[in-house]
């Protein structure tokens, strides 16, 4: 993902680094930064990144961020962040029966819970839910809402043997290169009481996250709202580092977006709007006469016409960044290709990040073909611990980065606070950032403006309900305050998720950290009673 050194001249879009003539391929630019008026998500009154942090001068929660150790402390969730930084199961072994009928157990608690103290929320919930996932079936399963727990149950078994029929259409969740976040544990029964949990816990937990917002549920199957192109707005409102897109596809045609395709020196990474698990994403290599695949915005234009997968589907096209090599981010004898997955969650405190994966040891070009997954320590930005809790791939997986240090997490997470607090859908309770270090942190300002500024409800899907966000989206072409000097390694963010999945997972680790969810998770769209 590295530019030629005339693409300085072309778009001044890079930087040299230490005398050398290769660059890293910028982040978005300013000319090309999408902005949204001050009734929408650019928070902009006490959170412009002047001091680099994504939080502002004095006005970070609080805390003056010129110490490192108190700016960790006001960035992460308190006690709940530390209980999900040392979980241990309180049964036998992760994913063993023990843990997965604790987890479950939990899940189970936490439903009746609900249902003890908000039952006519729980069953508007429950009804939406239910039609939502199972159709018209739905409908019977929640005139059973007082053991819905157990219906949900006996739903996965009848799905659990129609995967045996031949011909049966396989999971969702195991139709991606990220199916090893969904692998069952290797004893039946485990991975019986895992097939319960996962969907018990996914329907409590959205409960407590969501409360019964409508949009949000239906965000628990599908990016109606947020699709790559608002979490975008969001990180360019924390001013975060992210690559710069070049072009756009609305389902028929591709589209240059500022400087365009044919200005830009990198490969370009394809990514349909509202997919997941990286399905659907495609590299497209520049330059056609040393043998890749494109030089200009026709070349994307028949690429993406034949590919059945971009047929009347919205993408984005952003330039290929490389990882670092200077930080070791990966075990011996894989690349360096990686992701940070940062979780923020709304609290009494307001937005804290709950936790920090890394993603590592990845087998091609995607984070989703990753063999290790590790827990890192925002306050000492050091890999403390596998993420052997998460699924059973990575229970078994060789921790070999164990006390391994990546700077410019801290910053990433400040970065990561300030785009969620952007957001005004008062149901975005938890997202979850996919982010990467690079070897370069800088952030491009001086670039050249675009031919013409346009409107970016041209780039969002044409299902987006626009009269729901209510906002005036446009580009803008006013410089944006100048950056600090960079870091000797920085942090590129890629997109955000709802993380409707990934918290539930956090949520039910232990009895101890569930009832920590209960006493701090807070917001709008999740309306807890104390």
């Amino acid at each position: 993902g590295l530019c030629q050194d005339s693409v300085r001249t072309l778009s001044g879009l890079c930087r040299t680094s230490g005398g050398s003539s290769a660059c890293m391929c910028q982040a978005e630019t300013p000319a090309e930064t999408v902005t949204i008026n001050q009734q929408s998500v650019m928070a902009t009154n006490g959170r412009s990144a002047r001091n680099g942090s994504g939080l502002g001068d004095s006005h970070s929660n609080g805390h003056s961020n010129s110490k490192s150790g108190s700016m960790a402390e006001s960035l992460t969730a308190g006690n709940l962040y530390h209980m999900a930084l040392e979980a241990k199961p309180v049964l036998g072994d992760w994913f063993s029966i023990a843990d997965t009928a604790t987890r479950l157990g939990l899940a189970i608690l936490a439903f009746y819970r609900h249902l003890l103290m908000q039952p006519l929320a729980l069953l508007r919930f429950a009804h939406s839910w239910n039609l939502q996932w199972y159709g018209w079936k739905g409908v019977l399963l929640t005139l059973y809402l007082p053991i819905l727990p157990f219906a949900l149950m006996a739903a996965e078994l009848i799905k659990r043997a129609g995967e045996y029929l031949p011909g049966a259409e396989p999971d969702w969740k195991m139709k991606g290169p990220g199916r090893v976040f969904f692998q069952r544990p290797d004893s039946f029964v485990a991975s019986i009481l895992w097939d319960f949990y996962l969907a018990v816990s996914v329907f409590s937990g959205s409960f407590l996250q969501y409360g019964d917002d409508k949009m949000a549920l239906v965000h628990t199957l599908y990016d109606e709202i947020c699709v790559k192109e608002y979490w975008y707005t969001l990180l360019d409102a924390a001013q975060a580092r992210r690559p710069r897109q070049l072009a756009t596809w609305d389902g028929r045609a591709a589209h240059d977006v500022g400087c365009g395709v044919a200005s830009g020196g990198c490969n370009l990474v394809a990514k349909i709007s509202d997919s997941y698990l990286g399905i659907g994403d495609k590299i497209l290599k520049r330059g056609k006469a040393a043998g890749g695949d494109f030089d200009d915005l026709d070349d994307v234009q028949r690429l993406l016409e034949a590919d059945p997968q971009y047929a009347g589907k919205q993408a984005v096209l952003c330039e290929f960044v490389s990882p670092s090599k200077a930080v070791t981010v990966s075990s011996e004898g894989f690349s360096n290709v990686h992701s940070l997955d940062i979780v923020t969650t709304r609290t009494k405190s307001g937005v804290k990040v709950l936790t920090v994966l890394l993603w590592t040891d990845c087998s091609d070009w995607s984070s989703h073909s990753c063999e290790a997954g590790y827990l890192i320590d925002v306050h000492s930005e050091t890999i403390v611990a596998p993420t052997a809790w998460y699924s059973p791939y990575f229970a078994k997986q060789n921790s070999k980065l164990l006390g391994v240090r990546l700077p410019g997490v801290r910053e990433a997470c400040a970065k990561a606070v300030a785009a969620h607090e952007a957001s005004e859908l008062p149901w975005l309770t938890t997202v979850g950032w996919d982010a990467m270090i690079t070897d370069d942190g800088a952030s491009a300002r001086a670039a050249s403006k675009p031919s013409r500024a346009r409107p970016l409800a041209h780039a969002l899907p044409r299902t987006l309900p626009r009269a729901r966000l209510a906002v005036d989206m446009r580009l803008t072409t006013e410089p944006l305050p100048a950056c600090p000097p960079p870091p000797l390694a920085g942090v590129y963010f890629f997109e955000g998720n709802v993380a409707a999945y990934r918290t539930p997972r956090r949520i039910f680790l232990t009895p101890s950290i569930t009832r920590a969810f209960f006493e701090e998770f807070r917001g709008e769209g999740s309306p807890v009673p104390s």
